[in-house]
């Protein structure tokens, strides 16, 4: 990643305009007195930046700036964006923007909003959607989309924390940074790859989907056991209440079961002895059928008989036709002859034949007699001592369980319980594919090589450090802070002065910086803003001993400690130089300009006193 900042824009209440400019690849020192503002430009970028909230102070600078901005050029791209100065403790959402770096003319108009910034610029950082925290805490949640700000924690070294004994990143008394260093490290300085974690995440999802199928396969036969051990105890107690005959078969029993269920739920008082009910009922049903049917057929049978007696009584018909020409006859007798003589034909054909209806009167007659005999016989075959509910209250709550243990197991019985051994192989397998780098393990190496890098650094600064200048780096992964450990041993050391916790600060940040450029990291900007380092020496709030144009002189004895630091600062110029990359240090201090004379990375951009400052004395709204 390419990353620098060209300048710094005040648009003043007066009208006028602050501009100050930096250089890329060197160490930018702006020195100068106390209270001139130096350390002001380092919360103004964290403002420019999408800070929630704000450290600008708001006597003499805030007071008199209406917007602030940053020129600067990431990747291959140069950007300008400002942001309208805060009102008090509240910060504004008014941004302005420009994708090809045009400074306006007069003060910026508003014409972007932060959250589409935002995604812009984490674009441009290699953060998007895939970029997720890995893991949750109280504020921050797992899945939640990561910051570009919480990357910003790698580019400066605060007054604050430059001599602190315990902290190395700055806003970690804000809980929301504290979760965030942890979670976004790996990632920030190359130990993990966006690619990696979603590989990780999605091995971790398959392997809890395969312990889930795994839980239920394996709970299957327990299941099963468990089902047929209750179905038996139901069974058993509802042969006793004469619910279900005793030699039922198990599949015919549930079915009974079933329908005993369904039919309580219609109807509060269809469930009493269902069996002999239902028994009872089928055999009247039963005997009644053979009952109408055999009125039937006696009906018919006496239909048949008329029929007879109708024939008897037509017989004079055929004497009359005989007897033709004796029969004195009128104008009808003819008609009425011919008429009852087909009569008479047709009854004799019906009563001589034989129709279906004889027959399969008689097989349905004999068929339902052998049902009546069948359920005579089941009914008899009932239990006739049962035991007896108490109260509807029991039957009631007998047949909910009976319910719930059906629906709880009923696809047990019907053969319907999943066969999980397809799935599970098929997540073993997409697990087997997929090749996830081992977190524990990169890290391990990372720590190696970071205290390597360190360890060279130790080595620049040696004499700086005293009696510490042969020990160890021993960086401590979990607590993300830097110790030295004496050679050839475990035991960590305590540092003791603020002068060596200093050293170690920048030992780290440097070292975290390398690794980061060595590993072509994506995440952090190669920049790094640092606020008077030299505090151990002096101080920060007087400017005793300073002559009249000239800044601070250091004691003596600490003159080849500040020398030392500042050759550290314009080593690693050279380093990011001989990697092929460039790197931007914005160093605040009191000293001299004489204490880097003859470092050839180092740029004075300018030095606030004598009434210039970053609001100058002449611009200053009295």
């Amino acid at each position: 990643m390419k990353f620098y900042i060209e300048s710094l824009h005040l648009w003043l209440v007066n009208g006028r305009k602050r501009l100050i400019h930096f250089l890329p690849n060197k160490v930018n020192v702006i020195t100068g007195d106390s209270h001139t503002g130096k350390t002001a430009i380092l919360d103004i970028v964290d403002y420019c930046l999408f800070a929630s909230k704000h450290r600008i102070s708001e006597s003499i600078i805030n007071e008199n700036v209406l917007w602030y901005g940053l020129r600067i050029h990431v990747n291959d791209k140069t950007y300008m964006l400002a942001r309208r100065a805060p009102k008090g403790p509240e910060t504004s959402d008014e941004y302005h923007f420009s994708s090809v770096g045009d400074v306006p003319d007069g003060l910026p108009n508003s014409n972007i909003k932060e959250i589409t910034l935002k995604k812009l610029l984490s674009a441009d950082f290699g953060i998007d959607q895939d970029v997720r925290i890995p893991f949750g805490g109280s504020v921050l949640k797992a899945g939640s989309r990561i910051s570009l700000r919480y990357f910003l924690l790698f580019n400066t070294i605060s007054q604050d924390i430059i001599t602190h004994s315990e902290q190395f990143f700055d806003k970690q008394e804000q809980k929301r940074y504290q979760e965030a260093l942890p979670r976004i490290f790996d990632i920030a300085v190359g130990i993990d790859t966006v690619e990696n974690i979603l590989k990780r995440e999605k091995r971790e999802d398959l392997e809890k989907r395969l312990m889930r199928l795994q839980k239920l396969s394996a709970g299957t036969d327990e299941n099963r056991l468990l089902f047929h051990t209750q179905l038996a105890e139901t069974l058993a107690k509802a042969t006793a209440y004469g619910l279900i005959p005793d030699d039922s078969g198990v599949d015919a029993s549930v079915e009974t079961l079933k329908r005993m269920v369904a039919e309580r739920e219609s109807g509060p008082d269809l469930y009493v002895s269902v069996q002999h009910e239902k028994v009872s009922s089928e055999l009247y049903r039963v005997s009644r059928k053979i009952r109408g049917l055999r009125k039937f057929v006696g009906e018919y049978t006496r239909h048949k008989d008329t029929l007879s007696e109708t024939v008897d009584s037509l017989k004079p018909v055929n004497y009359l036709r005989e007897k033709y020409n004796d029969v004195i006859r009128t104008s009808v007798f003819d008609e009425i002859i011919d008429n009852l003589s087909d009569g008479l034909q047709k009854i004799k054909r019906d009563t001589l034949k034989k129709t279906p209806l004889d027959s399969n009167i008689s097989d349905i007659i004999k068929g339902l007699e052998a049902r009546r005999k069948e359920l005579q016989g089941e009914l008899e075959a009932l239990p006739t001592g049962l035991d007896d509910f108490e109260s509807s209250k029991d039957k009631f709550i007998f047949l909910g369980e009976t319910k719930a243990k059906l629906e709880m197991f009923g696809g047990l019985h019907e053969g319907k319980s999943h066969d999980y051994n397809a799935e599970i192989a098929v997540l073993e397998t997409q697990i087997g594919e997929l090749e996830v780098l081992p977190a524990i393990e990169r890290q391990e190496q990372f720590t190696n090589v970071l205290d390597e890098a360190i360890q060279d650094y130790i080595e620049l600064t040696k004499t700086a450090l005293g009696n510490y200048g042969e020990y160890r780096s021993a960086f401590n992964y979990k607590e993300k802070k830097l110790h030295l450990r004496k050679p050839k041993t475990v035991s960590i050391e305590n540092v003791g002065s603020s002068s060596n916790h200093m050293f170690l600060h920048l030992f780290l940040f440097l070292g975290l910086h390398e690794l980061v450029m060595r590993n072509d990291g994506i995440h952090v900007a190669p920049f790094l803003i640092i606020d008077q380092f030299s505090r151990p020496y002096w101080g920060d709030d007087d400017d005793r001993g300073a002559k009249s144009g000239q800044g601070k002189d250091v004691n003596q004895s600490d003159v080849s400690k500040v020398k030392l630091a500042l050759n550290l600062l314009n080593e690693f110029i050279g380093i990011a130089n001989n990697l092929g990359k460039e790197f931007q240090i914005i160093l605040f201090e009191h000293i001299d300009k004489k204490y880097w004379d003859g470092l050839d990375n180092f740029h004075l951009v300018e030095t606030f006193r004598d009434g210039n400052a970053l609001i100058p004395t002449d611009d200053v709204n009295v």
